[in-house]
């Protein structure tokens, strides 16, 4: 069963009130000139009926003391189109002034009251004298008869007078509310900007109008006690850090000291995990801080030389193989600290989830990304979608790791307005992890943030 038709106001605010504004005009010019029309002819014909009464009594004041005939001829006339006629009671005509008009005669009421009759542009009134009536008729479409010509000409000239009305009216207030519109626009593309890197901006006040403008200040209000929130939360993931490194250490001394190699090795191995937990929370604290400068000229090719020279003995002590790619990179504006540790992460997780003789390489290139291959073991593609997740931990072959590397290296991409993007290596073996960092423009002078303990 089709459903009846309804009619669909627009979405957007614009198009509501320019809906409006134009039904209102529209009804303006139907019932304008309607009104318009019937208020001027009721004026017009109580108009003609005062003065049809007045030519009448003119006529009944004479008729007493004259002839008919002496009576009609004798008053001035009020107006053109007029016809004055005095009859008896068989509708006799005893005299009559202008042109004749006996079917009016025939049809009007004769009695004791004053009585009025229209009948198509013809309009009378029979007024009773004794055993007579004095009957005062015109005609509206006679040429002498003005009144109805000028309410055709002022209705005439009027129409003409409201049709640009009509057509300014919504033109105006289309234009007032794309002005309203443009103001919410622009104060939603500042909104739209505002995330964990710019959470000191603010939307502006004072501009919107006084309906919306307690939703801006309640947004306000509300990002206030986020970027507390956020700032709140970051320091004390760094405290918690800091304050951990202390007993880590005292836990490593005595460690040291057992006697048992075995015994003493489980310990140290799970001080070295729990040391290196702290320091990607460290890390990931300081992302999730908001930056505070634009950060500075990076040249992603020297950084990665210098990751992989410094990680280089580690990888090859541990049976690992590793490369160093130069794919034409470009000089990229960021934070070399986060980028550095990123890197690191990528080379870290490779090195975590993959059996030794494993081939690492690190590509630089083409344009801002980074790219760290591995020739290990295939990776189910499910799993891809999961990898960045914090605290998510696959099956290791080697040491377990934090669940924080991944989501580490994510964020620091995010932050250059950039992304993580997990892929199969080449042949469907291994992880191919790209870090593209798309903001990466050294000549963009645009005002960026900083971050915090950024070398």
């Amino acid at each position: 069963m089709s459903k009846g038709w309804r009619l669909r106001l627009p979405r957007s605010l614009f198009g509501q009130v320019a809906l409006l504004y134009g039904a209102t005009a529209l009804a303006a010019a139907i019932l304008l000139p309607f009104g318009t029309a019937m208020l001027l002819h009721q004026i017009a014909g109580q108009y003609q009926r005062v003065m049809l009464e007045r030519q009448a009594d003119a006529v009944a004041m004479l008729l007493p003391g004259d002839r008919p005939h002496r009576a009609v001829r004798a008053v001035d006339l009020l107006a053109g189109g007029l016809t004055l006629a005095v009859v008896d009671r068989s509708r006799h005509v005893l005299a009559e002034r202008g042109p004749a008009r006996p079917e009016l005669v025939t049809g009007i009421a004769l009695d004791s009251r004053t009585r009025h009759v229209r009948r198509g542009a013809l309009a009378a009134v029979s007024r009773p004298v004794g055993s007579r009536w004095v009957v005062v008729s015109q005609d509206a479409a006679a040429p002498e008869v003005v009144t109805d010509d000028i309410v055709r000409t002022f209705l005439s000239r009027f129409v003409w007078l409201l049709l640009p009305v009509t057509l300014i009216v919504p033109l105006v207030g289309a234009w007032m509310a794309r002005r309203l519109t443009r103001r919410m626009s622009a104060v939603s593309t500042i909104a739209a900007d505002i995330g964990p890197r710019t959470l000191d901006r603010r939307l502006p006040q004072g501009t919107l109008p006084a309906e919306v403008e307690p939703l801006a200040i309640a947004t306000n209000a509300a990002l206030d006690r986020l970027e507390q929130s956020f700032v709140t939360q970051a320091a004390f993931a760094a405290d918690v850090a800091h304050e951990l490194r202390t007993p880590l250490s005292v836990i490593r001394l005595r460690a040291d000291g057992v006697t048992d190699p075995a015994v003493r090795n489980a310990l140290l191995a799970e001080v070295d995990r729990a040391a290196h937990v702290i320091a990607q929370l460290l890390a990931l604290a300081d992302l999730e801080r908001p930056p505070e400068d634009a950060g500075t000229p990076v040249d992603l090719l020297a950084l990665a030389e210098q990751v992989v020279a410094d990680r280089a003995p580690i990888v090859i002590d541990a049976g690992y193989r590793i490369a160093l790619e130069d794919r034409g990179p470009t000089p990229v504006r960021g934070y070399a600290h986060a980028i550095q540790l990123a890197v690191e992460n990528l080379i870290e997780n490779v090195l975590r989830h993959t059996p030794p003789g494993t081939g690492i390489t690190v590509a630089v290139g083409p344009g801002a990304q980074v790219r760290v291959t591995d020739d290990g073991p295939p990776i189910d593609p499910a799993t891809l979608a999961q990898m960045t997740r914090r605290f998510w931990r696959g099956s290791a072959t080697r040491s377990g790791g934090s669940g924080l590397g991944l989501s580490i290296v994510a964020r620091v991409a995010a932050a250059h307005d950039g992304a993580l993007h997990l892929s199969t290596g080449a042949n469907g073996h291994g992880l191919c992890a790209t870090l593209t960092l798309e903001r990466a423009d050294i000549g963009d002078t645009r005002e960026r943030p900083r971050w915090p303990n950024d070398g």
